[in-house]
């Protein structure tokens, strides 16, 4: 019977230059879909990962599979910048011999009301993927349930949209099979190594949706089990593991318990972290980095307090700044990022906010800015009227944090993009007065590319990705 139970879940390309900090998403296995297909395959699915972000991969690979064998359903995870590219796979999809389309992803989440109404997406799945989609699968496959008794689930039902109450969240995450590395080409992937620890994030920054994508719960796994996928990973030969939490570090006590089994096992690996000043102290940045830590990203946002505050953030420029000393004193690679244009942005809070970069740089801190972007389930997207904000761009393709979208109370999209291309070059000749080492090189090349590369890659999208003569 697995052979006539194949699902394809594919991951779309990214329409943008991703010159993010710390690590690319795009150059690591997409961990989502891979939990999914994972818990599929656990109740007796076979299921195939495409990940268009691979160069080679193109559409035509996502054509020959489709030919090759039969799938009655095929997933597609979608971001806001990478919806409008989802829309053109499942159009060429349609085409073949496929009985249905879902969607899920943050912006599938968000918006499954417009995604349903252009008659493409036959599914969507909201929020947490793993035990709507199995439900999904039993009602396809093998006729068991009932569409009304999905929970999590939206699709159409003649011209209306039904959308079935939300599911529940799984409580315990030690329960979840973790993503089986057989359902990736690791090989083709910079960044074999990466783990989820948590879901959601104990943050209320208003121009994240992490939170709201979780239902405002956030949970963790058990140090033991993160310990056990870092000894499953090391025994596949990877030696440095991203853990791309949103805050990896939210429980002190959990990431103790964690050092301790690190420090036990006494690995030959080294690894990378997501996290927020208002966690770190001295002590503890002195026992990750003897338990293998060799680069931190903290969230920053802005050197000015009152528009930090205005982020709800809740973390001060003088806790900022002692971590990045701190960091700097124990010779540990540190990133963060900027926002350029947040609702209440001033000339003079854009000064703030360069000047505290130059500071950064100067403890060898890797800055990068992005210009602040309302996407959809944020507190932006969702408060725009009432932040002054006017949505002057609807094209997702450019929501990139590298192309304004919005005017502001004080700033023109123009404007905005004057200022941010500003930033990007003060900091490129900042660290090449600082003329660290060959990081900082590294470091100003990215932010070139982005101003070179960035308005070029939807064009190279379309044409070396999705285009092509017998799919335009």
């Amino acid at each position: 019977m697995k052979n006539d139970m194949n699902v394809l879940f594919i991951m779309p390309p990214s329409p943008n230059v991703n010159m993010t900090i710390g690590f690319d998403v795009h150059t690591m296995p997409p961990l989502g879909i891979g939990y999914i297909a994972t818990y599929l395959e656990n109740s007796g699915y076979s299921c195939k990962i495409i990940d268009m972000n691979i160069p080679e991969i193109t559409i035509y690979d996502v054509v020959n599979e489709l030919r090759k064998r039969k799938y009655r359903l095929v997933g597609i995870s979608t971001t806001t910048e990478c919806y409008n590219t989802s829309v053109r796979i499942a159009n060429i999809i349609k085409c073949e011999d496929v009985d249905y389309i879902m969607m899920g992803g943050a912006h599938a989440t968000f918006e499954y009301e417009t995604i349903l109404q252009n008659n493409i997406i036959d599914f969507v799945v909201r929020s947490e993927g793993e035990i709507t989609t199995k439900k999904l699968c039993d009602y396809i496959y093998l006729g068991k349930g009932d569409l009304a008794n999905i929970d999590g689930l939206s699709y159409r039902k003649g011209t209306d949209i039904v959308t079935n109450k939300n599911v529940e969240f799984i409580c315990d995450l030690d329960e979840l099979p973790f993503p089986n590395r057989k359902l990736y080409d690791l090989e083709k992937y910079p960044h074999k190594g990466n783990i989820s620890t948590s879901r959601g994030c104990p943050g209320k920054c208003i121009f994240c949706a992490a939170s709201a994508l979780a239902g405002g719960k956030y949970r963790m796994r058990s140090a033991a089990s993160i310990m056990e996928e870092v000894l499953y990973l090391y025994g596949l030969g990877i030696r440095h593991i991203d853990f791309v939490d949103d805050t990896m570090t939210a429980s002190v006590k959990r990431l103790n318990e964690f050092l301790n089994l690190l420090l036990k096992h006494q690995l030959p690996i080294t690894w990378y972290c997501e996290s927020r000043v208002d966690s770190m102290n001295y002590e503890l940045l002195k026992k990750m980095k003897k338990a293998g830590l060799t680069s931190i990203q903290f969230g920053v946002e802005s050197g000015n307090q009152e528009m930090l505050d205005c982020l709800k953030k809740n973390i001060s420029l003088g806790q900022v700044e002692d971590v990045f000393r701190w960091c700097y004193e124990l010779d540990i690679t540190v990133t963060t990022n900027m926002i350029i244009g947040q609702p209440y942005d001033t000339e003079e809070s854009i000064d703030d906010t360069m000047k505290l970069a130059k500071k950064l740089i100067e403890c060898n801190a890797h800055v990068s800015y992005t210009i602040c972007t309302p996407y959809p389930g944020t507190y932006l997207w969702n408060n725009s009227k009432e932040l002054g904000i006017e949505i002057v761009e609807t094209d997702y393709d450019k929501y990139s944090t590298f192309y304004p979208v919005i005017n502001t109370k004080n700033f023109t999209a123009q404007q905005l993009r004057n200022l941010y291309y500003k930033a990007v070059m003060e900091v490129a000749r900042n660290s090449m007065r600082k003329n660290q080492d060959t990081r900082t090189g590294s470091s100003i090349r990215r932010d070139e590319s982005i101003i070179l590369a960035n308005e070029k890659a939807q064009v190279r999208l379309s044409k070396y990705k999705i285009g092509g003569s017998n799919y335009e």
